[in-house]
């Protein structure tokens, strides 16, 4: 059987961003979302997650953009000169390298993020991060040391194994196939560390992120292996508080909901025996 989880990332960050979310989950196939704890618009998620129950909901982690929910006297090694965080997920990658990155302070405003969700009355079903940051090991020790305690099983690893990028544009091409190839390199380190907490058996599309199509979409469900799959997606109405974030995603967030909430989409799925579940479906299924 094939099952399929599509998660929208960036839940909390623009009012925007978050109706589109319900947008998705409403009228197409989006099936879980992940919030961020830290971000202008987390209450206004929070109340749409609790008007929409069927949509599951985790984490998005975020150590890359704004500011922290710890105070910066107990995090230092994760924050700038201002006390925000870096801005960029090659300034957190550079200080890991360094050693200068303390798995303490992740662990801390990870702990933080995850009891301001939980205090909101969210159950969290799974762990993700922002721009991916839980790909370097310090932050995934860190991350798999810490959710089980919160009662959270499941984690998003990045991945892809096949990074198809058959897009325009050469610069494009080579920059999504050097994301994706290191971030399956440093997953694939990841995995054997991962111990109760589970994970998908497939992730598709990193290479593709900012760059769909519908005949790609259509594609890669055609393609989609067995087990289970998590489709990320990135969906959004511009809005004056996305003005400022500055995010390539921008322009392609509109035109990933209109192909996600595609009256086709659905039919597709149900041709192939594609089941939608979100990460919930992770636990039951481990529990069989």
């Amino acid at each position: 059987m094939k099952y399929l989880i599509v998660n929208a990332d960036d839940f909390g960050m623009t009012p925007g961003i978050n109706q589109a979310v319900i947008d998705g989950h409403t009228r197409g196939i989006i099936t879980s979302a992940t919030i961020m704890a830290n971000m202008p618009a987390f209450d206004d998620a929070v109340n749409l997650a609790r008007m929409h129950p069927c949509l599951g909901v985790g984490l998005h982690f975020n150590i890359t953009q704004g500011a922290p929910l710890t105070h910066p006297s107990r995090i230092e090694s994760l924050l700038n000169s201002d006390g925000l965080f870096h801005g960029t997920s090659t300034a957190l990658a550079r200080k890991a390298l360094l050693g200068r990155l303390k798995k303490e302070d992740v662990i801390v405003e990870l702990s933080s993020q995850i009891e301001k969700a939980l205090g909101a009355g969210l159950r969290l079903t799974h762990i993700d991060s922002h721009k991916h940051a839980h790909a370097l090991p310090l932050v995934s020790q860190a991350i798999i040391e810490t959710i089980p305690q919160y009662g959270i099983l499941s984690i998003r690893l990045p991945d892809e194994r096949s990074a198809d990028v058959s897009i325009t544009g050469a610069p494009a091409v080579l920059k999504q196939r050097l994301v994706a190839g290191a971030l399956s390199f440093l997953c694939r380190r990841i995995r054997p560390e991962l111990g109760q907490v589970k994970t998908t058996d497939n992730f598709p599309a990193i290479a593709r992120t900012g760059y769909w199509t519908r005949d790609w979409l259509m594609s890669l469900l055609d393609g989609l292996g067995d087990g289970t799959s998590e489709l990320m997606c990135h969906p959004g109405y511009q809005d004056e508080q996305s003005s400022p974030v500055k995010t390539r995603l921008t322009r392609s967030r509109l035109s990933e909901l209109e192909l996600l909430t595609d009256p086709e989409l659905k039919t597709h799925l149900a041709a192939r025996e594609i089941q939608l579940v979100n990460f919930d479906f992770i636990f039951s299924k481990e529990r069989k």
